[in-house]
């Protein structure tokens, strides 16, 4: 047998190494046995694709023993070795060596081999009298020939090898076969090598042999235009890209699929965005069809940012939305947080709700296909006919109608739900986990639900987790979806299935009950959960919610959103008791470790009470927790959060209004923070900012007063060193992504250096008296906040005492006209310091 494409784990020399199935390791091998030997062909200088002399017998694996007498000179970079294969997965891992014809012999005889590639007879040929293989008239475009060849001289010599066999191979032009089975791996060997040399004249000689190959016998050289593509993608040459884009497209361009995939491999690599040279390929290019595939595929990822990119550039060249599916969460998500950008029309109709909405008598009904048939069942007294669960799954089966068709037209009939085994059909028809959930998705945008039962659980249970043996294993099993319902009839097939050793059925039956257990736990530990709370038992709630969170039992929205109402109406404006603020601190923190998405409310109730309060040490803390769960968190959607659904943009609200249990809906990470909807955007208004500054420095500097002791055993700190902290976090927490207005911190900080170095006294006590115990000059404090910021702060110190004698004037005439209005006189000292 022959193995291909394969580079091997790094084993040491003389060892034994029992791996039946290994990984992909970036190193090759040789395997000395008596009827075996792999050898290789590249892919970095000095590696090797591998093959075999014979086919192994039964079920000897090839891979079970490896001795390795490799040199420390043949490794290859795990990176380049990962790339190689991703870009050759196409090849066949394993050929047999009849394919090679009369040439089997020839494999395993070095000595041969090293003459017949001896092109120039300078070395072993010198002695041979007879003519070379390659020259005989009978071997003339012989591929199994030429690709013994060329194993022998990639084994030994590398590229440098491929090389050698590639000249004497252009000079002769003897070969075009892209049809053997051969064929993939030796013109693949030849183009990689071409690629990796950087050797202008090996490249354009490949190109140019193409060409003769396509103009003479009709031919393409295999993944040409993608190999070369996606190399100098790779290493970022954006002229070079462009270059082969115009010389491969017009003969050698893969199509509109293959170019997606090319487009879609390098989409979230940012370096080839600094010279527009993916932009500058799709223009070029003469199929613009890559919105329904690009753009949906990086929004799933996370890059909301490239995808609206990728939509700017799809809508410009006149690429809009083809399949409405796949777009819509997108869609819905521009709509919603940058609805200053209109959409195009396609792109307006892919979000419209296809099914019927309820509406108001004094709102405009869409005249739909369903809403005709309604109208005229009502008008001549037709009933709506009952969904037949064994008629609908015939349809759904029917190969003769797409899955897309079929559901649509269901839609059409006015069908709001399906059973079981309408499911099963569909599920069979998708038979991959991800379609599935895809499928139920489609289900429901057309608002058609499936009838709730334990299969239906079943099928998105194994689904979620991605077992796809036992899903299909489900969806082609004889058990009716009514048995996963009875509990009894279960008890009695699970002992039936192991008796007869039908452990097929048996592991369904046992996840059925798994997740009938995980069920009824889930339903157990929430109603608990809501006890609790309406008990008021804070303890018991905060070690239920440890436990369902060591267990990984959700939360049901129910509970949850009785602890937010009561969070709410317990703060009382914006302050809450001591014992209670860090009872909901700490709960919060829990539902949103276990993906529970907080309302911005209660955020925002939580961090007004730890200000006002002077909790300055939590207040920071939270505060930085809260930027990195928005901008930087880890959750089970990568490349998203988790947001409240009051808290999101209508757009993407309205067509999940109808979902039951919704604890959240997932943003992506990327959304600038500057975003006015943006959940960090609502919480860090400019209201709670001014009360953070506000508190902050009046609670620094409060802390200094009170009565100092006698005797100081320690020095203390100058007073006012702690004012700079609340600056200090709102560069923190700037740099760490939270959108900060540096001119408007800047003014509210000066508000408060008004009360210390303005013209007039304060007319609250407490700032009288941190004001006359201040002895920091205002150039220090200056200084000191510039240093918070970590560069210049304030304006310079003849500007800033200009600034504040101006705003201190101000304050002092509206002050002595709110004491007039009093009658009251202007402030004095009221304590004795």
């Amino acid at each position: 047998m022959r193995l291909v494409n394969i580079p091997f784990r790094d084993v040491k020399p003389k060892r034994l190494v029992l791996h039946p199935q290994p990984r992909l390791p970036p190193r090759p091998f040789r395997l000395y046995m008596p009827d075996t030997r792999l050898s290789s062909l590249g892919y970095g200088k000095g590696t090797r694709r591998c093959f075999s002399k014979t086919s192994l017998k039964g079920s000897e694996n090839p891979l079970g023993l490896l001795l390795s007498g490799l040199s420390d000179n043949l490794s290859v970079p795990r990176k380049i070795a990962g790339q190689q294969q991703q870009q050759n997965q196409n090849l066949p891992l394993i050929q047999e060596t009849r394919i090679f014809g009369k040439w089997q012999g020839l494999l395993t005889d070095q000595s041969r081999l090293a003459v017949e590639t001896d092109f120039d007879r300078r070395g072993p040929a010198q002695l041979w009298r007879g003519r070379l293989l390659v020259d005989k008239l009978e071997n003339y475009g012989d591929l199994a020939l030429w690709s013994c060849l060329l194993d022998y001289q990639k084994r030994i010599n590398g590229d440098s090898g491929v090389l050698k066999v590639w000249t004497e191979l252009w000079g002769r032009k003897s070969l075009y076969d892209v049809q053997s089975p051969l064929a993939p791996v030796f013109w693949q060997t030849i183009l990689d090598a071409s690629v990796r040399s950087g050797d202008t004249k090996f490249l354009n000689g490949a190109w140019i042999y193409s060409e003769w190959m396509y103009d003479l016998h009709a031919v393409k050289w295999p993944r040409l235009y993608s190999t070369i593509l996606t190399h100098f993608l790779r290493t970022h040459q954006h002229h070079q890209v462009l270059k082969w884009q115009l010389r491969l497209n017009p003969n050698f361009y893969p199509g509109a699929e293959e170019f997606a995939r090319i487009i879609k491999e390098f989409a979230g690599d940012h370096e080839l965005y600094r010279v527009p040279t993916l932009e500058s390929l799709y223009v070029v290019n003469p199929d613009h069809q890559l919105y329904d595939i690009l753009v949906p595929y990086l929004y799933d990822l996370g890059a909301s940012q490239l995808a609206r990119k990728w939509r700017r550039i799809c809508i410009l060249h006149d690429d809009p939305p083809l399949t409405p599916l796949p777009v819509r969460p997108f869609l819905r998500f521009q709509q919603g947080y940058f609805p200053h950008e209109p959409l195009d029309p396609k792109e307006s109709a892919a979000i419209a709700n296809p099914g019927l909405e309820s509406v108001d008598d004094n709102k405009q009904i869409e005249l739909s296909r369903e809403f005709i048939n309604r109208v005229h069942g009502g008008t001549f007294g037709i009933g709506v006919k009952k969904y037949n669960d064994r008629l609908g799954a015939k349809w759904f089966a029917s190969s003769w109608v797409s899955l897309d068709i079929a559901i649509s037209t269901i839609s059409a009939l006015g069908i709001d739900q399906i059973g079981p085994l309408s499911l099963q059909s569909i599920a069979l028809r998708e038979g991959t986990p991800e379609g599935v959930l895809g499928r139920i998705e489609q289900l429901r945008e057309r608002g058609i639900s499936v009838v709730d039962s334990t299969y239906l659980r079943l099928v998105l249970y194994l689904a979620r987790i991605k077992d796809n043996e036992l899903l299909l294993d489900l969806l082609n099993s004889d058990l009716h979806p009514d048995v996963f319902d009875d509990s009894e009839m279960q008890a009695r097939l699970i002992l039936s299935t192991a008796r007869s050793e039908d452990w097929l059925a048996h592991r369904l039956l046992l996840a059925t009950r798994l997740v009938s257990m995980e069920a009824s736990a889930r339903e157990a530990a929430n109603t608990l959960a809501h006890a609790y709370i309406l008990r008021q038992d804070w303890q018991g709630l905060s070690r239920l919610l440890d436990d369902m969170r060591a267990m990984r039992i959700p939360v049901n929205s129910q509970p949850t959103c009785l602890i937010f109402e009561t969070l709410v109406s317990e703060a009382k404006s914006t302050y809450i008791p001591k014992y209670s603020l860090y009872f909901y601190i700490s709960i919060c923190r829990k539902l949103a470790s276990m993906e529970v998405a907080v309302p911005v409310r209660c955020w925002r109730k939580i961090l007004f009470s730890l200000a006002r309060q002077g909790r300055i040490d939590d207040l920071e803390k939270l505060c930085v927790e809260l930027v990195d769960l928005f901008t930087s968190s880890l959750s089970s959607r990568p490349g998203f959060v988790s947001v409240h659904p009051d808290d999101i943009p209508e757009p993407m609200r309205k067509p999940l209004s109808s979902v039951e249990n919704l604890l959240g809906i997932y943003v992506p990470l990327d959304l600038p923070t500057q975003t006015p909807l943006h959940p960090l955007r609502q919480i860090f208004d400019s209201k709670l900012m001014g009360t953070i500054v506000r508190y902050s420095i009046y609670f620094s500097l409060d802390r200094r007063v009170g009565a100092a002791p006698v005797f100081q055993t320690r020095l203390q700190r100058p007073f006012g060193s702690d004012c700079g902290r609340v600056v200090r976090l709102m560069r923190t927490l700037r740099d760490k992504g939270l959108f900060v207005h540096g001119e408007r911190l800047a003014t509210w900080v000066k508000v408060r250096l008004v009360t210390l170095y303005g013209p007039d006294e304060p007319l609250r006590r407490a700032w009288q008296v941190v004001r006359a115990r201040n002895s920091m000059p205002l150039p220090q404090m200056k200084a000191l906040l510039d240093e918070a910021w970590g560069e210049e702060f304030l304006p310079p110190i003849d500007e800033l005492r200009a600034d504040i004698e101006k705003r201190g004037r101000k304050v002092m005439l509206r002050n002595r006209k709110y004491l007039q209005n009093l009658g009251k006189s202007t402030p004095h000292l009221h304590v004795v310091l």
